[in-house]
C-alpha cells in the first residue's frame, strides 16, 4: 500500500474532508479505501455502511438517497469516473482524435468523408 501523508477523514458534523476540505469522501479517501480494500466492493460498501447512520443524522440539506449516494454509491465505481478534466481543450482534442481515425477511410487531407 501506499505511503499517504495524511488520512482523508471526514470532520464532523458538516462531514467535509479534515485535509483537503471536499465533500467526505474525497477523491483522495477513495483512493486509499479502494486500495486498501484491494478493489473488493463488499468489503468496501461493508466499512462504508458503517458510516451511514451517522451521515445520515449529520449532514443537512440532503435527502436520504443523496446522502447514501455520496457515503456509499461510488464503492463499485472505477476510481476513473472520478478524475476531473483539468482543460476543457482536452474534450475537444479527443473528439479530433476520433475523426482521424487511421482504419477509417480517410479523403484527401486526412478527414473523413
Amino acid at each position: 500500500m501506499a505511503d499517504y501523508p495524511a488520512l482523508h477523514g471526514p470532520s464532523r458534523p458538516d462531514w467535509n474532508c479534515l485535509v483537503c476540505g471536499e465533500p467526505w469522501p474525497c477523491l483522495a479517501r477513495k483512493r486509499q479505501l479502494k486500495e486498501l480494500c484491494q478493489c473488493n466492493i463488499r468489503t468496501l460498501v461493508r466499512y462504508m455502511t458503517a458510516y451511514l447512520r451517522d451521515a445520515h443524522a449529520e449532514i443537512t440539506g440532503m435527502s436520504t438517497a443523496e446522502i447514501t449516494e455520496r457515503i456509499v454509491g461510488w464503492c463499485g465505481r472505477p476510481l476513473e469516473m472520478w478524475v476531473v478534466q483539468e482543460h476543457p481543450a482536452d474534450a475537444k482534442d479527443q473528439d479530433r482524435q476520433q475523426r482521424y481515425l487511421p482504419n477509417q477511410k480517410a479523403g484527401r487531407y486526412g478527414r473523413h468523408e
